[in-house]
């Protein structure tokens, strides 16, 4: 219980080095590159012992749920953490446009994209997280044009990482911070799905006054994970879905898939609504983490709140 709060933890990354990480990516053809990477990785690897306790806690857990997952037998902590390195290397090279649409690997079997295409209908929720790499899509949605995405953050404690991003040329994609939200920023986002807008909000981390949340079975472990997406979809009376942007064989697998309609829950009825549709998000997590253990970059103890 006296763990970090994960909003707490503030950026290690000086700002010399992100901008050297964004001249790098620029500049430096991929085999140097992956040197480079792996060699910043081994610093904060060797200088980071309560990120690696997490993280060999998390793929404990993991290997024990999902006994098949394809864990690395060598070094699987400093892996993870080299993972993380060339993740966010890609981010840079994303909005370099070293990364193109046409490079990513679309998996819709649930046809979402043909909701995304239809810019006069209501607007819907897409549910991310801190699986995989989030900022590939969030980078490349100007691909669809006239579809309009808000994202809701907490960005104040990596500012200066969000800065080295725009200068690499990402854009001001209508960021939205969480603590702003009141029922004013809660009007306009009612309007904004109105006009088609399309809302994105992370539900893998605890909110960061550590209020509404429910608990869950997550890794077979209990967890607290945030009711806010859920409690945006019926107070906005919106549909939801999940996204997840996965690196396998060196490509993004864009992973979309429809969760559920509008609630249309009487008020007895929310708190056990939402609490089957957080445990069925969190089902649906463990299972994407399995598929690629290493690209679980929530590198703070997910657990501690709910265990001693």
């Amino acid at each position: 219980m006296n763990a970090e709060h994960w909003a707490s933890q503030n950026e290690r990354g000086h700002k010399f080095f992100l901008k050297l990480t964004a001249w790098m990516v620029r500049f430096l053809p991929p085999p140097l590159m992956r040197i480079a990477t792996a060699a910043v990785c081994s610093y904060f690897y060797l200088t980071a012992a309560r990120q690696r306790r997490c993280i060999r806690s998390y793929q404990q857990r993991l290997a024990a749920a999902f006994p098949n997952a394809a864990m690395p037998s060598f070094l699987p902590v400093y892996r993870q953490f080299l993972a993380f390195g060339e993740a966010i290397a890609d981010r840079f090279a994303v909005w370099q446009h070293k990364i193109r649409y046409s490079d990513l690997v679309l998996d819709d079997s649930d046809n979402l994209y043909q909701d995304i295409r239809t810019h006069h209908a209501r607007g819907q929720i897409l549910i991310c997280s801190h699986l995989g790499n989030i900022e590939i899509c969030r980078a490349l949605v100007s691909h669809h044009t006239g579809f309009k995405m808000n994202v809701l953050v907490h960005s104040r404690h990596a500012q200066a990482f969000n800065q080295a991003l725009k200068e690499a040329g990402a854009s001001d994609i209508n960021l939205i911070q969480v603590e702003d939200l009141d029922a004013a920023a809660m009007l306009s986002l009612a309007n904004r799905l109105d006009a088609g807008e399309w809302l994105a909000v992370a539900a893998d981390r605890v909110p960061v006054r550590g209020e509404k949340t429910v608990s869950v079975d997550f890794l077979g472990h209990p967890t607290r994970l945030p009711q806010g997406a859920w409690l945006m979809a019926h107070l906005l009376k919106a549909k939801t879905n999940t996204v997840f942007v996965l690196k396998k064989q060196g490509r993004y697998h864009l992973i979309l898939r429809r969760f559920a309609d509008v609630p249309n829950w009487k008020r007895s009825e929310r708190n056990e609504q939402i609490a089957l549709q957080v445990q069925r998000y969190a089902d649906e997590l463990a299972a994407r983490a399995a598929d690629v253990p290493l690209q679980w970059f929530n590198f703070y103890d997910f657990w501690a709140d709910s265990e001693t």
